[in-house]
């Protein structure tokens, strides 16, 4: 069914769940600590395993190297009970030097006595590794040096042969490639765990996605109960945890209660109504009878029983009213919906509303109307069939024409028009008042509410005018609003399916 009303239909627009997350809610709020608290878990795990593999790495080079150093200083005493100190030495260092492992031993001022083929030829002598390993300063023990793109373990070691000089033996292992697998190995843990994580993340994302499923049935129905529907919401979670079956039997024992305090505030509302108006009608039928036959009333015995006529009128209306809400909202008033001419029905309103607020000597009509009513569909057409109860609906008209008279000045015109749009049948009382706050506009059907607190009762009215209005038009499956500005009036529209 097409709205009756599309400018009023609100502008903002929610954007499509998938196109956004909320990051307030409580299950982006436990994904985010479960996957975070992975991230951390697994990053130091990862962290330590990188860190401790390097470490046995490293540890195994640098026994080798000590090995190594220990060792030559014996092979080479072994060679030189054989042939000259220089060449045990070199011999030594042929024999022990490899294509990852490089030995020179140098004079304590830095004079080079020997070195291995490496150091001379191959890679280490083209990529220019071999002349930094010999240029830098080198302290003694085991360390670990980085040379251009290589990684180097170090041994520094003095050596002390019979024919030589006081020297200092050289060692350097290259480990580029172990190391670089050791890079590789820390990446590839890195990647798993990030893999991990994610894997977990979307786990974690759907598995507290349906446990909080019960919570997100627990608020759909939260935001449909209505005062009329609070004993059809009773929410049964058995699957649910034990913490939300607790919150669900606390929700149903809450509606329980609220439907209880609901009928019995109906059904006081309704009693006392019926009570209090059926005395309060004799007491009204008494004063005007009185005021009738009392031509030997004085003037203020007549002003004090006019007062109390009215006041008396006042309240049986008032009750009138009350009881009539009563029954809508127990569904105990029964409406005669029949085919109604929608034209006739708001003359006859007009011809009332007219009567009760002009003089009858004054034959200026304060309501004009527009005979000439159009609809926004295809223009003039004929007058609109609606489905109502024709004295309700006359009612309904009258309330809203009286509202419209009371609160407009005594010079300032009541401008009625019938439209159609889209199926819909609607009426529009449009005055000349001082208008209606937007922040007050959507209280202003609810009971007893003023605009203005200090108006008094007898120009406010009862309070429940338009509250049984927007229950009558309801009932007759139609709808009301309200479009005011301050300063510029309001406009009440009342539409009903044609």
């Amino acid at each position: 069914m097409a709205h009756p009303w599309p400018h009023l239909i609100h502008p903002f627009r929610r954007w499509p769940l998938g196109k956004w997350i909320d990051l307030n809610s409580l299950q982006t709020r436990l994904t985010a600590g479960v996957v975070l608290a992975s991230l951390v878990a697994i990053a130091a795990m990862t962290t330590w395993m990188g860190w401790r593999t390097e470490q046995i790495l490293l540890d195994s080079h640098r026994q080798q190297a000590m090995m190594v150093a220990d060792r030559f200083a014996e092979d080479v005493r072994y060679y030189t009970a054989m042939m000259p100190a220089d060449e045990a030495l070199q011999r030594v260092i042929e024999h022990r030097a490899t294509g990852d492992l490089g030995i020179w031993v140098t004079t304590a001022p830095g004079d080079l006595l020997a070195q291995s083929e490496i150091l001379t030829m191959g890679s280490w002598q083209t990529s220019g590794v071999a002349a930094d390993l010999l240029r830098i300063e080198l302290d003694e023990g085991v360390e670990i040096r980085p040379i251009q793109a290589w990684q180097f373990v170090v041994c520094v070691e003095p050596l002390s042969i019979a024919g030589l000089p006081n020297a200092i033996l050289h060692i350097a292992n290259d480990i580029t490639a172990e190391y670089q697998g050791l890079q590789r190995l820390i990446q590839m843990l890195w990647l798993t765990g990030l893999g991990m994580v994610t894997l977990l993340a979307v786990a974690c994302a759907w598995y507290i996605r349906c446990t909080l499923r019960p919570i997100r049935r627990l608020n759909d129905l939260a935001s449909q109960v209505t005062a009329k529907t609070l004993n059809n919401h009773q929410l049964n979670l058995r699957a649910a945890p034990t913490e939300v079956q607790e919150l669900a039997r606390s929700y149903n024992l809450m509606l329980a209660r609220l439907a209880k305090a609901w009928a019995q505030q109906k059904r006081f509302a309704n009693d006392i109504s019926h009570e209090l108006r059926t005395p309060l009608t004799l007491v009204q039928g008494y004063l005007e009878s009185t005021l009738r036959r009392g031509s030997n009333l004085t003037p203020p015995q007549r002003q004090g029983l006019e007062i109390a006529a009215v006041e008396t009128s006042r309240t049986v209306h008032l009750l009138t009213e009350l009881l009539d809400l009563a029954r809508i909202d127990n569904g105990q008033l029964v409406l005669k919906l029949e085919p109604v001419n929608l034209e006739e029905v708001m003359k006859e309103a007009i011809a009332m509303a007219e009567g009760d607020h002009l003089p009858a000597a004054d034959a200026t009509a304060r309501i004009v109307i527009d005979v000439r009513w159009r609809s926004l569909d295809c223009g003039k057409s004929p007058a609109p069939i609606v489905k109502a109860d024709r004295p309700k609906l006359r009612s309904v008209l009258v309330e809203l024409l009286d509202n419209a008279l009371r609160y407009s000045a005594p010079h300032q015109p009541v401008q009625v028009q019938l439209l159609t749009q889209g199926g819909w049948a609607m009426v529009q009382v449009h005055d000349q008042g001082p208008g209606i706050p937007f922040e007050c506009q959507a209280a202003v059907f609810d009971p007893f509410y003023r605009v203005d607190e200090n108006r008094s009762r007898s120009t406010g009215g009862s309070g429940l005018g338009l509250t049984l209005v927007r229950s009558l038009v309801e009932a007759m499956a139609g709808q009301v609003s309200l479009r005011s500005q301050p300063g510029q009036g309001s406009v009440f529209t009342i539409s009903l399916p044609i």
